[in-house]
């Protein structure tokens, strides 16, 4: 299933929500802006096909991170097997909006259940046991229901959706430990100002 908001939700599946009519509005409002501003010569015509090795290198990136074929496949609308074609090198032409489609995703579309590295996230774990949180604590923050929770995680890997989970709790507890410096250090500065007009 394709994301909501999209063009290609709009073609493939036929999806007739506000959302992908929006989507599919956009783009030929852009499409006819371009076509105007080129008859009037304010734009040179967009080439047919361009250079895929920028968009192979993301696609291989993207694997990396979490995000297999098959989702990109899914949210751009591109078919898989001309995505598995640029991936291998088969193709090394493809047309520019492919190749925006495929730069467009992100390592944030990764499935809940993909398994990503875990070096970031083993990271952002110290981090917040340097800053007097617990194992039991983050995981019980990330969701666990167990009566003891104990955070179960790879070394070397670890799903999409905890690494999100503790990126979320991290930036929030990071957030905290920095707006509390910033209003000591206020603090400390109207003691001071008020110590020196007492003087």
């Amino acid at each position: 299933m394709r994301e909501h908001g999209t063009r290609a939700k709009y073609v493939v599946e036929k999806c007739r929500c506000e959302s992908c009519t929006q989507a599919n509005r956009d783009y030929a409002l852009q499409r006819d802006r371009h076509k105007r501003r080129v008859a009037f010569g304010i734009e040179e015509p967009r080439p047919a096909f361009i250079d895929a090795t920028e968009a192979r290198e993301h696609l291989l990136w993207l694997s990396k991170v979490g995000v297999g074929k098959r989702r990109v496949s899914e949210l751009t609308g591109i078919s898989l097997s001309a995505i598995d074609r640029l991936r291998q090198g088969d193709r090394t032409k493809c047309r520019p909006e492919t190749a925006a489609k495929i730069l467009a995703v992100g390592r944030s579309k990764a499935s809940d259940g993909a398994f990503i590295d875990a070096k970031q996230t083993w990271r952002r774990i110290d981090d917040l046991l340097k800053h007097g949180w617990t194992k039991q604590a983050i995981a019980r923050a990330i969701g666990s229901k167990a009566q003891r929770p104990a955070l179960q995680l790879q070394p070397n890997k670890v799903t999409a959706r905890n690494a999100r989970a503790i990126e979320q709790l991290h930036e929030r507890e990071m957030f905290r430990v920095i707006e509390g410096r910033r209003l000591a250090t206020e603090a400390r500065n109207r003691y001071r100002q008020l110590a020196r007009e007492a003087a």
